[in-house]
């Protein structure tokens, strides 16, 4: 009987110490995430402020030189000028520090060209991706 309860004891204490192991070496143990999901978007405007339809748009992780499709998007319909360059289902394909991120697009109007560069974060150590520095809407001037 007293081997049958050590045997339980013992198990019971690998299994704590299993499930308080850090997953993330290296990232902070206390951190405590919420639940919420993060996405991060652009639009694209003319030199007065009016929204401008787009066609071949493109982004692209410049550490890595990989084209980035904004994953598992929850576009309600509100913000139809909105385009969608990343979601915390992204966060992996960013650095911790953040990385800088080349979005091009060309006016279907004008067929003129226009790029900014935005720095986005994420990684294994941030809860959720977030934007550094970079413009909420582009320009074409």
């Amino acid at each position: 009987m007293i081997k049958k309860i050590t045997f339980l004891l013992c198990l019971v204490a690998a299994g704590f110490a299993a499930c308080k192991e850090n997953k993330n070496s290296g990232c902070d143990a206390a951190q405590v995430c919420t639940e919420e999901f993060r996405s991060l978007g652009v639009t694209f405007t003319d030199k007065g402020g009016n929204n401008v339809t787009v066609k071949n748009v493109t982004v692209v992780n410049l550490r890595t030189n990989i084209p980035l499709v904004a994953k598992n998007v929850l576009d309600p319909g509100f913000a139809p000028y909105t385009y969608f360059i990343a979601t915390d289902s992204n966060k992996d394909e960013f650095s911790v520090n953040g990385d800088d991120v080349k979005v091009t697009a060309t006016s279907t109007a004008t067929n003129k060209t226009v790029s900014a560069i935005l720095k986005i974060s994420g990684g294994i150590c941030n809860c959720h991706i977030g934007k550094i520095s970079g413009p909420d809407k582009i320009v074409f001037e």
